[in-house]
């Protein structure tokens, strides 16, 4: 029997391009494409504590300086965007990338929604998420566009160009209704960083059945899962550098410990190789540390290492 094939290894663009110049990002760029990676992620943080980059704007430029990479966002923040304004971006993106883009869509932080006029949807993203899907999917493949949502009504709308092929778009989200959605709209599904590996274990488990549920072919189904990483073999340090990320981040280091796969090299390897076992299509890379030392170690020994323990345990 021959081995499950290994995910697709993707990594995170680091958040301190916000404060790069355009040189520095180019080289990173250069250098990472040349590297045995098969995408570069993006997030999408409308406001936050620390700077990010625009998710939109970056691939933009990343465009211009790779050739062979996939380029994705996990996740675009929808409300935040639209469907016609998404629509037209993304497909532009898309047309510059080559054909090369995936994007991933979630509904972000909802003590946003008050400021997007959208108060009274903050009980019910879904809502918003899957008016949003179905409007952009429709301005991607249909002129003169009608929609009646209860969000974004617009009549007789084209968008042009359209993409030659509509970009994957994948759900994100930690529940079952969201796993459904994921199944019924999108292509795939992306599990959030912050996430531990116990609760994706737990959803990955329901996929099938849901998939069975919802009449959906799991053969040509994504599943994604960003993985906040730190290649530190002294476990107090990394601690120490887990508590500090997760709390510049997120205010809070709630969970980081638990969601970040961390350790040294053989054991990032085995801990990623075990997530690609529930059926994780592509790792989404997202390393805490962005000093040149870690991203090294990360393309010179742990991917290699991925491989390695991914063929071991699938054998």
């Amino acid at each position: 029997m021959s081995a499950a094939p290994r995910p697709r290894i993707g990594l995170n663009l680091p958040l301190g391009f916000a404060a790069s110049g355009p040189d520095d990002v180019a080289a990173w760029l250069r250098d990472v494409e040349a590297a045995p990676v098969d995408a570069l992620w993006t997030l999408d943080q409308l406001a936050g504590r620390m700077p990010t980059p625009e998710p939109i704007a970056l691939l933009g430029f990343a465009a211009a300086h790779t050739r062979r990479v996939r380029l994705g966002i996990a996740v675009l923040v929808a409300p935040g965007r639209g469907p016609i304004a998404a629509a037209k971006q993304l497909a532009y993106l898309d047309h510059l990338t080559g054909g090369r883009l995936v994007v991933g869509v979630g509904s972000g932080d909802r003590r946003m929604f008050p400021a997007l006029r959208l108060a009274d949807w903050a009980d019910r993203p879904g809502v918003v998420i899957d008016e949003f899907l179905t409007a952009v999917r429709r301005l991607w493949t249909e002129s003169g566009v009608t929609h009646d949502g209860p969000i974004w009504p617009f009549a007789d709308v084209t968008v042009t160009p359209r993409p030659a092929a509509p970009p994957p778009l994948w759900v994100g989200g930690g529940s079952v209704p969201a796993l459904r959605r994921a199944l019924r709209l999108g292509s795939g599904w992306v599990a959030a960083g912050r996430q531990t590996t116990a609760r994706f274990a737990e959803l990955a488990v329901r996929l099938d059945e849901v998939a069975e549920q919802e009449g959906r072919d799991r053969a040509s189904f994504s599943v994604a899962k960003r993985v906040y990483l730190l290649v530190e073999p002294d476990r107090a340090r990394a601690h120490r550098k887990i508590d500090a990320w997760f709390t510049a981040f997120y205010g809070s280091p709630d969970q980081g410990r638990e969601a970040t796969v961390h350790g040294d090299v053989a054991t990032c390897a085995e801990q990623l190789a075990e997530l690609a076992g529930l059926g994780v299509t592509d790792l989404i890379l997202h390393p805490l540390d962005e000093s040149p030392r870690h991203r090294a170690v990360v393309l010179g020994e742990l991917l290699p290492a991925i491989t390695t323990a991914h063929a071991r345990l699938t054998g």
